[in-house]
């Protein structure tokens, strides 16, 4: 299938207010992202949390990737302040979360190395209102039920609505990490590129047997990428400055109605990219699409031999 690119400015999303059971409110933006391989799903969204949220200790059967855009993102021992990022791989426990002050991120939820499919926000919604309809409540982020035979249930929200969608008891993956990982970019050095004039990254972490991995990388002023092939997926947002992009100016920033989105298709043919001011993205590389294609395409040999 044909390989894209696709940038729109936040502004062009509707902000929407989401309920999955958990205390406070969120309102989110959430940006079209379309992998390009059958089956594998993500949602990458700009997120304002309120002074209340939380949730209790729990896990994922995903990974998560976090960026604090203001405020601070807070959960059990650990702070996300400003500008600092997060890795949440699937299986490693955490929480409970309370935002004792309102903020700001971005968050990217994915199918991780284990390869249990991602249920993005949409369908785990719908399994909720399922769920409410049919005489649950969801209260502290833990569903409860009582059954006709007077049975008490009390189930993680997000666990119930992944087991009413799949039919199948939940199986946390055994977490590869200890407990997430925080990144503080603001001790990291910038690192020049070395085949772009202009081009500096600041590398952070990968992650997991599908090499997930999280950067900066600023342009400086009048400093341009030229246009290549890509050969990983990579999610990336303009958070500082402004660049040129197919014949159009697309400002940074870190509100609802200021910032830019990027998706790169795996193989996708990327134009150029330039800076007259210069600009900064937070960008997020996943071999896992292109690495899941190709393990795809070799099991019908394998198994004709």
């Amino acid at each position: 299938m044909a390989r894209k690119v696709t940038i729109v400015s936040a502004a062009e999303i509707a902000a929407e207010e989401q309920n999955l059971g958990r205390e406070g409110r969120i309102i989110t933006k959430t940006f079209p992202l379309d992998t390009g391989v059958e089956g594998v799903d993500m949602d990458y969204a700009w997120i304002s949390y309120s002074k209340g949220y939380g949730t209790p200790r729990h896990r994922h059967t995903f990974d998560q990737f976090r960026y604090t855009l203001s405020g601070v993102r807070q959960q059990d021992d650990l702070e996300m302040h400003e500008g600092e990022c997060g890795y949440f791989g699937e299986g490693v426990a955490y929480g409970p979360q309370l935002q004792s002050e309102p903020c700001v991120g971005l968050l990217l939820q994915f199918q991780g190395p284990s390869g249990i499919p991602y249920l993005t926000h949409a369908a785990l919604d719908a399994a909720r209102r399922r769920l409410t309809a049919e005489g649950g409540t969801f209260a502290k982020g833990v569903y409860t039920k009582v059954t006709p035979d007077g049975t008490k249930i009390n189930v993680d929200s997000h666990a119930a609505c992944f087991e009413s969608i799949t039919g199948k008891k939940i199986q946390y993956p055994k977490a590869r990490y200890d407990r997430p990982v925080v990144m503080r970019p603001q001790f990291c050095r910038w690192i020049a590129d070395r085949k772009h004039a202009g081009l500096e990254h600041k590398h952070l972490g990968t992650f997991g047997e599908y090499r997930s991995s999280v950067r900066l990388t600023r342009l400086l002023p009048g400093a341009k990428i030229r246009a290549q092939r890509c050969e990983d997926a990579e999610v990336r947002y303009l958070v500082e400055g402004a660049i040129n992009y197919g014949g159009k100016t697309w400002g940074g920033g870190k509100t609802q109605d200021q910032g830019t989105y990027m998706y790169i298709s795996h193989g996708a043919e990327l134009e150029e990219i330039s800076s007259a001011s210069g600009g900064m993205f937070f960008i997020i590389r996943l071999p896992m699409l292109a690495d899941i294609e190709a393990q795809r395409r070799a099991q019908p040999a394998a198994q004709a031999a």
